[in-house]
């Protein structure tokens, strides 16, 4: 009986010994794949903030134009055709474009890169090319790509973006790695199909490819040329110029580039309200249904309400120059008008009391006067302008008190719409 006993005991432990066993090496086996997907989740970027078109990274991989990825190359493509010499917002294209690639340049990360600069245009002149690599293909420099930007001084000749693109498509041939091509230009072509080039080069490179285009001036055919341009790319997109004005916007378009984001990307915008992102489609940063001032012009400051928070000129009794400390109210202004070239605004002056309703009157429309003189010298046409002068009918406070009539000797601006 004692032995039958002990010999179902032992059979019992070797039986719990070999599911012990197997079932740590079912463990082990199954490690490598749990470690592989633990890394895949840590090596997941976050979604931009106020991105809504941000996805979640999945085991499958993104779509690639959702991909973030490290570029190792760039190519820059500086339009300077004879267009560049036309006028744009108070100055010649060619200055604007100048801007943006030295802006550009400012802000490249600083990690082992290649680089190259080629330019278009300039045909005038029997030792000039129709376009001409200035910088590279080799190792980023920032200083010396900076001299490369400055050797373009002029602008001549027609507009081959197509060649350009076909020699880019050659400069980029020996590197390795993700590459961005970005082209600023104002889309006005006398020569070839660039679209055509732009899906030569994207065939060629596939998904290494990115293309990023940037256009100064408002041409419309221009501004749909350069969004097919974009397109082609797949992954990459179109800016205006004037999207680039603000440094953080510059900050975030470099940044998009060199890690294949699409944070600055035009089209439906968001904002992010505590619990997520609701539309916001003058992009003011308050909400569509809770903004009392819907269609407030592009980068223009507003207050809690979506309201544009427009500063006022105060003015000394009795006198109508502008003093220097409300230069920056108007420069603001001036500012906000040059990123919406269809605004116009309306100056209107105002006064307290004190003296007859008479001279009062030409007070205040001396004060408006004084302010859109500034506003001119700024570069403000004058058919965005009109002049009022109320005298002391419109006060924004009680005149029976010094302190109240101070701040109705003032200057105040209303959008046109």
């Amino acid at each position: 009986m004692a032995r039958k006993f002990l010999t179902a005991f032992f059979v019992l432990v070797l039986g719990a010994l070999l599911l012990a066993c197997g079932a740590k090496k079912q463990q082990q086996t199954a490690a490598p794949d749990a470690l592989q997907t633990s890394a895949v989740e840590e090596a997941a970027p976050a979604p931009l903030a106020g991105d809504a078109t941000a996805v979640e990274i999945s085991a499958e991989g993104p779509p690639i134009d959702e991909y973030m990825g490290i570029v190792d190359n760039f190519l820059v493509i500086l339009d300077a055709s004879g267009s560049k010499y036309l006028p744009y917002n108070g100055q010649i294209k060619l200055k604007i474009a100048k801007d943006i690639a030295r802006r550009f340049n400012q802000r490249v990360p600083s990690r082992p890169l290649t680089g190259a600069l080629r330019r278009y245009g300039f045909e005038a002149g029997a030792f000039t090319e129709k376009t001409e690599l200035l910088f590279g293909v080799g190792p980023y420099s920032r200083p010396a790509y900076s001299d490369a930007i400055e050797k373009v001084r002029w602008a001549g000749g027609k507009s081959p973006l197509a060649l350009a693109i076909d020699a880019a498509n050659e400069d980029l041939s020996t590197v390795t790695g993700l590459m961005a091509l970005v082209i600023i230009s104002d889309g006005k072509i006398h020569r070839g199909d660039p679209v055509a080039a732009a899906q030569r080069m994207k065939d060629r490179y596939g998904e290494r490819l990115c293309i990023y285009t940037a256009q100064v001036g408002d041409l419309p055919f221009g501004r749909k040329l350069l969004q097919q341009i974009a397109e082609v790319g797949a992954c990459g997109y179109y800016v205006s110029a004037d999207d680039l004005i603000p440094d953080s916007n510059m900050d975030q378009w470099v940044d998009d580039i060199f890690n294949r984001r699409r944070s600055l990307r035009p089209g439906p915008r968001y904002v992010e309200r505590g619990f997520g992102p609701c539309p916001d489609a003058d992009g003011d940063g308050v909400c569509d249904d809770q903004d009392l001032c819907p269609g407030t012009p592009r980068g223009a400051k507003v207050d809690a309400r979506g309201c544009w928070d427009i500063g006022k000129v105060q003015f000394i009794i009795d006198r109508y120059n502008v003093r220097p400390q409300y230069y920056p109210v108007i420069d603001e202004v001036v500012r906000v008008m040059k990123l919406n070239p269809d605004l116009k605004i309306k100056v209107q002056g105002h006064t307290c009391t004190i003296a007859s309703e008479k001279y009062n009157m030409k007070l205040s429309y001396n004060r408006a006067i004084s302010v859109s003189d500034y506003m001119l010298k700024k570069g403000i046409h004058s058919n965005r302008i009109s002049v009022e002068g109320f005298g002391f009918h419109r006060p924004t406070a009680t005149n029976q008190t010094e302190e109240g009539r101070e701040l109705n000797r003032r200057v105040e601006f209303e959008p046109v719409k």
